[in-house]
């Protein structure tokens, strides 16, 4: 009742806790409304003060679980690539000389320090990843030799144009995984990179074994590296992006588009 005086000074007159209570009307009128108004007051702000309070702490345990997540398909996504890159070694150096499995191990050594030192950061430059597709694309036309077509293009308005790392590359060994290691005639790749001010468009186009086309499409969108861009493209970009994908019997392509602003 003394804190509210200083709000509602012209109702109060020095007096003492005994002739506040003494006299009832007086109380009831004029102390007990101004002191509910000032500690409804009080209150709200406190409500308002915890209300913030929850949903900063909640937005923190969000951001933190989708970087904890985010760590966790990049770990994911290291050993599935790493396991299929061995494979492809092997292969090599069963079937290719020695000097063509030397160059193996030399692209897989510079693309594994790219996996586990350079993609730490949340975004890395474009043209990191277009180098680390590249050494990827070399790895495997040296498995499959002139039995694949291969064409990776790619225009960037910015070659610095920062993006969400190892995410595109799943796309391109799904091309790879469901396209030419599935038959033995001539399989063909395309991969069409553009950027401008606005966006980023990613393409990639493969044809499929014809023996397999029922079970491709449901393969290709179900895949370890798949699922785990997709899952990235959800925690990194939200609702800034859009991913498509089309079939027919003879093909399959993915088109990925992110918003850059």
């Amino acid at each position: 009742m003394y804190l509210t005086k200083f709000f509602i000074p012209k109702y109060y007159e020095e007096e003492s806790f005994i002739e506040i209570l003494a006299d009832p009307f007086h109380l009831a009128v004029v102390h007990f409304p101004s002191v509910y108004v000032f500690v409804f007051l009080m209150l709200m702000t406190k409500i308002v003060k915890d209300r913030f309070e929850e949903r900063h702490q909640l937005e923190v345990l969000q951001k933190e679980k989708a970087n904890t997540e985010l760590k966790f398909l990049k770990a994911q996504i290291n050993p599935h690539f790493l396991f299929n890159t061995l494979n492809n070694l092997y292969s090599l150096t069963l079937e290719e000389s020695s000097e063509k499995a030397s160059e193996v191990v030399l692209k897989l050594s510079d693309m594994l320090d790219y996996m586990l030192y350079q993609c730490k950061d949340p975004e890395v430059p474009l043209k990191n990843e277009i180098t680390f597709i590249q050494d990827y694309i070399g790895l495997e036309s040296l498995r499959y030799g002139n039995k694949l077509t291969l064409d990776f293009t790619y225009q960037l308005h910015d070659p610095n144009v920062m993006i969400a790392p190892l995410i595109l590359i799943s796309f391109v060994e799904n091309a790879f995984k469901h396209g030419a290691s599935n038959t033995l005639n001539d399989s063909v790749i395309k991969i069409e990179l553009t950027t401008n001010q606005d966006q980023l468009c990613f393409k990639v186009f493969n044809t499929l074994p014809m023996d397999k086309t029922d079970t491709t499409e449901n393969e290709s969108n179900s895949g370890i590296g798949f699922s785990n861009s997709k899952r990235q493209l959800e925690l990194n970009y939200k609702s800034n992006y859009t991913l498509k994908s089309t079939q027919t019997d003879k093909d399959f392509q993915v088109v990925l588009t992110i918003n850059l602003q």
